[in-house]
């Protein structure tokens, strides 16, 4: 069975769950920090209206942003979520 790509999306969320700065940074400029990005006019709109809330856990990330767990958690697995800020 062929593994499908990680989506930018789930990469950037587990990111920022896990790095207060790169969180603050997407929160306070997310046009800036999503540039280049391979997501959607639609995603960029619901990542900028995020609020620190929305990231107390996988689980009120997933709420808010209707990415599903299991996508986030493959996120979470990416290297580029572990290794690379935004």
């Amino acid at each position: 069975m062929a593994s499908s790509r990680t989506s930018d999306l789930a990469i950037i969320l587990a990111h920022t769950l896990q790095c207060e700065g790169c969180r603050r940074r997407l929160l306070q400029e997310p046009d800036r920090v999503l540039v280049g990005r391979k997501i959607t006019a639609t995603q960029r709109a619901d990542l900028a209206q995020l609020s620190e809330e929305d990231f107390a856990n996988a689980e009120t990330l997933t709420a808010a942003t209707g990415v599903p767990m299991a996508e986030l958690l493959e996120g979470f697995e990416h290297p580029r979520a572990r290794l690379r800020h935004l």
